[in-house]
């Protein structure tokens, strides 16, 4: 083990270089809070925790959960500190809460957690005015503003398009209205987004009344696979700020529901290998990408040949878990080949990260690190 030395010490010293070598979206500030500084300290204490655990859960109706109401009740000790701030002539105030402490109820209650390592969404959005439709394309659009804060204080990051001629000679919004995916996709393959989502917003008339609608379709990848499928959901309201929260709040549920995962107290170790792997740099950007993903306790590197290497992973989680998070990472693409059928199974054999694993050992999933 002693000759191990000198290599872990250059591993560590590749971490401090390759800061930059990471590429899909962690969402910051996923414990911070914003909320209104017009209220009693019992009051603003609660909305700020409601307001993250709906973030990380896609749960709104925590009322529904007799512990975590209660906590509600109580949320001084999750606060760790704040801050008063002014914002668009109200006062307001910025929350810190407690991460650790929050992570642990929702585990003692059974809950799934969204972590910070989330998907990027490309937003192509096209409007209904009478008998025309029209690509709302700037971003200081009234609707658009709005949708912007609202997947951004729900902890999803989105982007817009360009709308330039490039866009516009290969997409029309009757496509984007209609989901036409093969222009969708060509357009969008510029931007190298995680995922691709087109919004449609109109009005309906439901019992006499006019309401707007806002309609939705988007990529969702099938778990164990490269393939994706197309997901749809609408939601109405009286007016703009109604529909776009409700919107935010169903997207923010669906994502939950894909990404988020059950943290056990019980750690597993999963061999994942890595193909197409040549050079230490290699090495450190894929230690380190797994290491963020949340319930990931810690990444060992156990093999490491000319072309690919082999990462014992101490995980909270379970591997079709780990698996389906890492769908939406770019640097990695499951492998085409007989062995993923392992990927669905659970592993056996526990190793402790801090010895030399057997190499021959057989890997539980298999990836290819992809370059940009």
């Amino acid at each position: 083990m002693q000759q191990m030395q000198p290599f872990k010490l250059l591993l560590a010293s590749l971490l401090l270089l390759f800061n930059s070598l990471v590429w899909a979206i962690e969402v910051d500030n996923l414990y911070v809070a914003d909320v209104s500084a017009d209220q009693n300290q019992r009051q603003w204490q609660s909305n700020a925790l409601g307001q993250v655990i709906t973030r990380l859960t896609g749960i709104s109706e925590l009322t529904e959960y007799p512990a975590i109401a209660s906590e509600l009740k109580n949320a001084s000790k999750y606060v760790k500190q704040f801050e008063s701030l002014r914002q668009n002539g109200s006062s307001r105030l910025k929350v810190l809460l407690d991460a650790r402490l929050i992570n642990d109820l929702l585990q003692q209650q059974n809950i799934a957690i969204w972590g910070a390592h989330r998907p990027e969404i490309l937003l192509w959005i096209v409007q209904q005015q009478a008998s025309e439709r029209v690509f709302l394309r700037q971003s200081e659009n009234d609707v658009v503003k709005l949708l912007l804060q609202s997947l951004s204080e729900n902890g999803i990051p989105a982007t817009l398009p360009l709308y330039d001629i490039d866009d516009l000679m290969q997409l029309s919004e009757t496509d984007v209205w209609a989901g036409f995916w093969q222009p969708i996709e060509q357009a969008s393959i510029r931007y190298r987004p995680d995922m691709i989502m087109t919004l449609a917003l109109d009005e309906v008339t439901q019992d006499g009344a006019t309401l707007l609608r806002l309609s939705w379709q988007r990529q969702s990848p099938a778990q164990g696979t490269n393939q994706s499928r197309i997901v749809r959901n609408d939601v109405t309201a009286a007016d703009v700020t109604e529909l776009v929260n409700a919107f935010s709040l169903a997207l923010t549920r669906e994502l939950a529901a894909e990404q988020a995962v059950l943290l056990s107290s019980e750690h597993q170790t999963f061999q994942v290998t890595v193909e197409d792997i040549h050079s230490l740099a290699d090495v450190v950007t894929v230690e380190r990408l797994l290491s963020r993903i949340l319930g990931v306790a810690a990444v060992t590197l156990s093999e490491f040949t000319e072309n690919e290497a082999r990462f014992a992973v101490d995980s909270q989680i379970e591997l079709a878990q780990l698996t389906r998070i890492l769908q939406w990472e770019p640097a990695l693409s499951l492998a085409d080949t007989a062995t993923q059928s392992d990927v669905t199974t659970t592993i056996t054999e526990r190793f402790d990260p801090a010895v030399e694993l057997n190499l021959v050992s057989q890997s539980d999933a298999r990836y290819v690190f992809i370059r940009r």
